[in-house]
């Protein structure tokens, strides 16, 4: 008999693991709060295709985002998702900076994954308005039309019999003899229903449910992890990413540019006790210091604020993996984890069986 799936989420992460399962041959039901797929943490953010090259070696976040890139690109060009592997540069745009591009450079070799230190006159040459030392070329990094990526999950877990349900809301999961009992709410009716296995990627509320079946579960901030972004007016004026040396809680205000070639800066990280997707356009002047350190022509360039998301962070700073009595559990899918998404649906499938 094939297994009964109930996916919680309707994420990148959600979806991945949805269409895993149902190819594997499972039942597979995926249901979300919003009235659309990726309304949250996977539509938020600059559809980024990572390397692999600022996480600890080791980590979940290491190993999903290495293995996860390559199974994205190709999934991608199978299923003709818009790609682009456009590099990245990483920037020291001081000589005291250097020593710090090179241990990222040796931190990223750990991950397996080789960057080219360049000169500053050389990283020039590759993007005119760049002014810095020295830069790391990544040539793996590169972006995706994130919504068309969860699309295309979607499409081909729906054509092995999955089932996707909106405007659901999950309040309970218990464990009853051999099975999982979910209850919840879908569009405004009450249900209970019964599954072999549940695979919570629930995102933001991955872990108040986690919380009802697993007591221990690192814990979120009290505080959200909020990140802005804003759109440059013109030309993009540049071809390749930029990115300044990671900070604590971020990758540092970086330019990325999306596959209409519409430029934008960001995100920041603006510690907010709610969820509030606005952009404050009194973060322009905050943005405009931070770049200006590797292009000073921010300047002459009007900015407009775009959109803003929330990171799902987790105590202890890597993802959070978990399968305990036929729970899945993901909690801590940040970045990179549009990246990671097909290797960690795939992770979810093998705790299936």
């Amino acid at each position: 008999m094939p297994k009964s799936v109930l996916v919680i989420g309707a994420g990148a992460v959600g979806l991945a693991a949805a269409m895993r399962c149902a190819q594997s041959g499972a039942e597979v039901v995926v249901v979300d709060a919003a009235d659309a797929i990726g309304t949250q943490t996977s539509a938020r953010n600059s559809g980024v295709v990572h390397a692999g090259l600022y996480y600890p070696q080791n980590s979940l976040k290491a190993k999903f985002c290495v293995s996860g890139r390559e199974m994205l690109y190709a999934h991608s060009a199978r299923f003709d998702v818009a790609h682009s592997v456009v590099q990245k540069l990483i920037v020291a745009s001081d000589d005291a900076q250097i020593d710090a591009l090179r241990a990222l450079q040796t931190r990223a070799a750990g991950n397996g994954v080789t960057l080219d230190m360049i000169s500053g006159t050389a990283a020039q040459d590759l993007e005119p308005e760049l002014r810095v030392e020295a830069a790391l070329v990544s040539p793996k990094t590169g972006i995706v039309d994130a919504a068309g990526l969860m699309l295309s999950y979607l499409t081909q877990a729906e054509a092995r019999g999955a089932t996707l349900i909106l405007n659901t809301t999950v309040d309970t999961i218990r464990r009853v003899r051999d099975q999982i009992v979910v209850t919840g709410t879908s569009a405004g009716d009450p249900f209970d229903m019964a599954f072999d296995r549940v695979i919570n990627a629930a995102g933001h509320g991955a872990y108040d449910l986690a919380s009802q079946y697993w007591p221990d579960a690192p814990k979120p901030p009290k505080l959200w992890a909020k990140g802005s972004y804003f759109a440059i007016s013109g030309p993009a004026p540049f071809d390749r990413l930029v990115y300044p040396l990671p900070e604590q809680a971020g990758l540092g205000i970086h330019y990325t540019v999306d596959l209409g070639g519409q430029g934008q800066l960001g995100p920041n990280v603006d510690w907010v006790d709610q969820m509030d997707f606005r952009v404050d356009p009194a973060l322009e002047p905050v943005f405009r210091d931070a770049v200006r350190q590797y292009w000073p022509a921010v300047d002459d360039r009007t900015l407009h604020p775009a959109y803003a998301g929330l990171r799902p962070k987790i105590e202890g700073g890597d993802f959070v993996l978990a399968a305990r009595d036929g729970i899945i559990t993901f909690l801590g899918i940040e970045s990179p984890g549009l990246t990671a998404s097909l290797a960690l649906g795939a992770w979810a499938s093998d705790q299936i069986s």
